[in-house]
């Protein structure tokens, strides 16, 4: 655990850093720690940079934190809200996944970019960033390397996607219900559309219920992909992701009553806390020397491909919700 302490301790410290620029700033421009927090990742990572020492506690923030901190939330959630969705969004949900997993693939011929990395970008897209891609690169025996490159290019994008998104949350007419399902829908991994989704109040908890929806594609796309990409059908699964179980036995917990109010108050604080500390690491984790590097036709298509799906989802959204 000690290799962890001075990453952990760094990387809180830049949350609370975070959390007070949020207060010295709400009178002027209405900024969520989340997003501050981001961005003071990536100009760090990207200006002083990261000491190796430090380098343990961010993954595990960003990787063990987040988890806890997204399982933690579920005790804040409220079923008949989200009950009132429908069989809609599960609906888009799946069309989403299969709609992005193909049009990256008819991309990918266009700027002439191998199959397998184009389609690392696409779970990357469309179901839950770098996670999927480093779930499913064994699936599809793709390179190492491509698995670096797609994950450096999704949490870019993502970590770009939830400056945006929280700048369109402003201004928007969209409902609270509409922009979470738009940021659980479209944005990359779930750090991108927790963050997105809480740039409203009323927003969160419907993002997070949708983002999980779309993690929960990992296990079928895994399957469908290794099947495709190994003909004899011995591609290796991804497995259950259980943070997601356990979310939603959090949710249902937290519906029963059973449960006294400051212990709610107490789950809900820690777990903003621990979701703010994995936004960071994310942040920490992009560089854009890699990314400017390897590649600028993979940038591009990962730019048409998030451009067409954000924008695309919000009219559905606006229209069908």
């Amino acid at each position: 655990m000690k290799k962890y302490i001075s990453g952990l301790i760094f990387v809180f410290m830049i949350g609370a850093i975070s959390k007070l620029l949020n207060e010295w700033m709400s009178p002027i421009l209405q900024l969520e720690a989340l997003t501050i927090g981001i961005v003071l990742g990536m100009v760090i990572k990207n200006t002083l940079g990261v000491k190796e020492s430090f380098n343990p506690g961010v993954k595990f923030s960003l990787k063990k934190l987040l988890k806890v901190g997204i399982v933690l939330l579920g005790f804040k959630l409220n079923f008949s809200a989200i009950a009132n969705l429908g069989p809609r969004v599960l609906f888009m949900v799946i069309a989403v996944v299969c709609s992005v997993l193909v049009f990256v693939n008819l991309l990918g011929k266009v700027f002439k970019t191998d199959t397998k990395l184009a389609t690392l970008i696409g779970v990357g897209s469309s179901i839950c960033g770098a996670s999927a891609i480093v779930a499913l690169t064994p699936c599809i025996d793709a390179k190492e390397e491509d698995s670096v490159l797609a994950v450096s290019i999704i949490s870019f994008l993502g970590a770009i996607g939830v400056l945006a998104y929280s700048a369109i949350s402003v201004v928007s007419p969209m409902t609270d219900i509409q922009y979470g399902i738009w940021s659980g829908i479209s944005l990359q991994g779930v750090a991108h559309a927790l963050a997105a989704a809480f740039a409203r109040e009323g927003s969160g908890e419907i993002g997070t219920f949708v983002k999980m929806a779309r993690v929960l594609m990992l296990v079928p796309v895994s399957i469908i992909l290794g099947i495709v990409f190994n003909r004899s059908g011995e591609g290796k699964r991804a497995s259950f992701p259980m943070y997601v179980l356990y979310f939603i036995v959090a949710g249902i917990i937290s519906s029963l009553g059973i449960l006294p109010g400051f212990l709610v108050n107490l789950f809900t604080r820690v777990s903003s806390w621990f979701i703010l500390m994995a936004m960071i690491s994310m942040g920490l984790m992009v560089n854009f020397k890699t990314i400017k590097d390897k590649g600028m036709k993979v940038i591009v298509l990962g730019c048409t491909l998030f451009s067409i799906l954000s924008v695309s989802t919000y009219f559905i959204i606006l229209k069908f919700f």
